[in-house]
């Protein structure tokens, strides 16, 4: 483990310096330094962050507490090396979250690309964010509402945005990608011979002095996977619109959010993470892999009183199609957070946070009988230190 670390410390350093001797080019390094420290009322998936609450018997929840430093980000911003016609820049970025023990975690790679910028468009090449929902909630839970109505990862792709000013302090915006093609199979998204695409509209403009944007998005994938119970090989769609909305309510006052609607999601985290069904072929006696249908929404209103206080509520939920008679083992019925923090900038460079969320999550219990649904709750508290640079 201290060798993996080693050699990742050594090749930022490399990329650093080799970066410095091309001509004109410059190399930025930031990140942050984070504890997080959160105690959990019932056992949830991940410990370290809370996506869902597994299931516990009546009265027999059992609490967890979790410390950990993995949220800890460190990036390297190259600019320059480009000509009069073309800007150069590039970003390469790693946090803690690829595995290992506790206190000797892996890097994980979360960005890597590289932005070449004309008059005409630009141009994007490397992992970076989805296209599709662009903006998060503001959570100190790692999973910023993943799998309780947000939606979106990161992921290599080429992708092309351009800006047009229609007005004064208006602006059109337009991005496309196509991306690696995800999937469950062995492969991981390979097999289908085909990248994925995503698009987004979006128009910003100034509201009360500040800057608001509304954007619709949209994803058209393909996904290929197998039956366990007849071996046979499915290419299944994936799919979902979203819009997402970020608006100025006053000097101090912001609401964001979004909503979206779509199948197959479980790669973007939609759908509880959920994506495919196996059910029954009507009067076949056989079955066939299907897309699960889902929906979901997140909404967060944030005042900031003063340029060290901030203070967010919020929920989100993801609301997936699951059938009876699926036999492939999905039964995250529903997945619910309701969450509210306060964060205060002790100085430029350091925040301290709390955060209070609760958790539902709905499983459908099938039997022979009859299919029912049982409900689970957890109450998370967690604290955060944030050294940045």
């Amino acid at each position: 483990m201290a060798r993996r670390f080693q050699a990742f410390a050594v090749i930022v350093v490399l990329l650093a310096m080799s970066a410095t001797a091309v001509a004109d080019v410059t190399t930025t390094f930031y990140g942050y330094i984070k504890l997080d420290a959160s105690y959990d009322s019932a056992m949830t998936n991940d410990g370290d962050f809370a996506y869902i609450v597994l299931p516990y018997e009546d009265g027999e929840k059992d609490d967890e507490f979790n410390m950990t430093a993995k949220q800890t980000r460190f990036g390297v911003k190259f600019d320059g090396g480009g000509t009069d016609a073309v800007d150069m820049s590039g970003v390469i970025e790693f946090d803690f979250y690829g595995g290992g023990a506790e206190n000797k975690p892996n890097p994980m790679l979360r960005k890597a690309y590289m932005l070449f910028k004309t008059s005409a468009v630009d141009i994007l090449a490397g992992q970076t964010s989805d296209v599709i929902s662009p903006i998060v909630p503001t959570t100190l839970n790692y999973i910023v509402l993943w799998k309780s109505g947000d939606i979106g990862y990161r992921r290599p792709q080429i992708r092309l945005t351009k800006a047009v000013v229609v007005a004064d302090d208006t602006k059109l915006k337009f991005a496309v990608s196509a991306n690696r093609s995800m999937g469950r199979d062995k492969n991981g998204g390979e097999t289908v011979g085909m990248p994925s695409f995503q698009g987004r509209v979006a128009v910003g403009t100034k509201l009360v002095g500040r800057y608001m944007e509304i954007g619709v998005s949209g994803l058209m994938g393909r996904e290929e996977a197998t039956s366990v119970a007849d071996t046979m090989t499915y290419e299944l769609d994936q799919s979902v619109v979203a819009v997402d909305v970020s608006l100025p309510l006053g000097d101090m006052v912001t609401l964001k959010g979004q909503y979206f609607t779509g199948k197959n999601l479980g790669q973007y985290l939609g759908g509880v993470g959920q994506g495919i069904a196996e059910v029954p072929v009507e009067g076949a006696g056989s079955t066939e892999l299907v897309e699960i249908e889902a929906s979901g929404w997140w909404a967060q209103l944030t005042v900031k009183p003063l340029e060290s206080w901030q203070f967010n509520v919020g929920a989100g939920s993801d609301d997936p199609e699951l059938d009876e008679d699926d036999t492939a083992g999905n039964n995250l019925e529903k997945n619910t957070t309701y969450f509210g923090n306060v964060i205060w900038t002790v100085t430029p460079s350091a925040a301290v946070g709390v955060e209070y969320a609760m958790i539902e999550t709905e499983y459908m219990i099938r039997d022979e009988e009859e299919t029912t649904t049982e409900s689970y709750q957890n109450s998370r508290l967690q604290l955060s230190f944030m050294y940045k640079f």
